[in-house]
């Protein structure tokens, strides 16, 4: 009987888990989205150079990363 009500325990918890790791995920998303708009941004304001995708997603990564959130 114990045992039963530990395993009821962990089930719970494995819930609560799955939800904040979708509310995380929802974040994630939104942040890859800012992200990839500010990218494209400064890929056009480079005058659309072939080749620095990555220099401009990290650029972009970066900037949005340390702008402080309210």
């Amino acid at each position: 009987m114990k045992h039963q009500h530990l395993k009821g325990k962990r089930d719970e918890k494995a819930v609560t888990t799955q939800e904040d790791n979708s509310q995380a995920g929802a974040l994630s998303d939104e942040l890859q989205e800012q992200i990839a708009k500010r990218a494209y941004e400064l890929y056009l304001e480079r005058g659309c150079r072939e080749g620095c995708d990555v220099e401009d997603w990290v650029d972009a990564e970066r900037e949005i990363l340390t702008v402080p959130r309210g």
